[in-house]
C-alpha cells in the first residue's frame, strides 16, 4: 500500500504543478496607447507566446487573467490550452486586446484589478505568478473624448495604490513593463523605484521598456513555465 501511494503522487505531482503557475496580463486598449498599429502587432507576439506555453508541461494550464486598462477589470481568462486549441476563444482574446480610439485608460482601476487577482491566487495556493504591463502608461481623465488634452510627461495617477498592488504578492516571480511611451518612463520609473528597489532586492527579476527596446524584447518570450526557485 505505501510503494502504491509514493507512486500515486509521483504520476500525480506534474498535474499539481500545472495549477501552480499563473500569467498576469495589463493590457492597453486605449486611445492613448502609442503607436497603435505596430502595438497590435506585438500584442499578437505575446499571444504567440502565450500560445507556446501550451506545449510545456507545466505551462499548457497556466491561469491566464488578462485585464483591460480602459475598463479597469479582468476581459479574458483562460488558459494557454484553451488559447490554441479554441479559435472561437483565441479570437474573443484578440477583440478583448485591440486598441479602441474612443476609450479612455483607467490604470489606478486595472492595478487595483491586479492586486485583487494576485490575492485570488495566493488563496489558491499559486507558487509563481507572472506579470507583463504592455501600456504607454498614460492615464486619462474621465469623462474624456476626442477633443482631451494631454499633456507629456504626464505624472502617474495619485488615486490608487500601484506600488502597492505590485508589492503585496509573495508569489511574484517576475515583473515586465512593455510599450511605455518614452514621455512617461523617467516618471514612471521614479514613480515605481520603491516597487523595483523591493522587488530587485527579493530576486525578483524587473524589466521595463519603452516602445523601441520593447519591439525587439518581445521576439522573445516573457514567459517562463519553468518551476518557481
Amino acid at each position: 500500500m505505501k510503494y502504491l501511494l509514493t507512486l500515486l503522487l509521483l504520476v500525480s505531482a506534474p498535474l499539481f504543478a500545472q495549477d501552480k503557475i499563473a500569467l498576469e496580463l495589463i493590457i492597453d486598449d486605449s486611445g492613448v496607447l502609442l503607436d497603435a498599429g505596430s502595438a497590435q502587432t506585438s500584442k499578437m507576439m505575446l499571444l504567440a507566446h502565450l500560445k507556446a506555453l501550451a506545449s510545456k508541461r507545466a505551462g499548457a494550464h497556466a491561469r491566464v487573467n488578462v485585464i483591460s486598462t480602459s475598463l479597469g477589470r479582468t476581459v479574458w481568462s483562460g488558459t494557454p490550452l484553451e488559447l490554441r486549441r479554441d479559435p472561437l476563444r483565441a479570437q474573443a482574446l484578440v477583440d478583448a486586446i485591440t486598441a479602441d480610439p474612443a476609450r479612455c485608460n483607467n490604470l489606478p482601476g486595472a492595478f487595483a484589478e491586479l492586486k485583487s487577482n494576485l490575492a485570488q491566487h495566493e488563496r489558491e495556493g499559486v507558487h509563481g505568478v507572472q506579470v507583463v504591463i504592455f501600456s504607454s502608461l498614460v492615464d486619462t481623465p474621465r469623462p474624456c473624448s476626442a477633443i482631451t488634452h494631454i499633456t507629456l510627461p504626464q505624472m502617474p495617477p495619485e488615486d490608487g495604490d500601484i506600488n502597492g498592488a505590485l508589492l503585496g504578492s509573495a508569489n511574484l516571480r517576475s515583473l515586465a513593463f512593455f510599450w511605455v511611451s518614452p514621455h512617461q518612463k523617467r516618471v514612471w520609473e521614479e514613480f515605481l523605484a520603491p516597487s523595483f528597489e523591493e522587488l530587485r532586492a527579493r530576486g525578483i527579476p524587473v524589466t521595463f521598456l519603452d516602445v523601441e527596446r520593447s519591439l525587439s524584447a518581445l521576439r522573445s518570450s516573457p514567459f517562463s513555465a519553468g518551476e518557481t526557485p
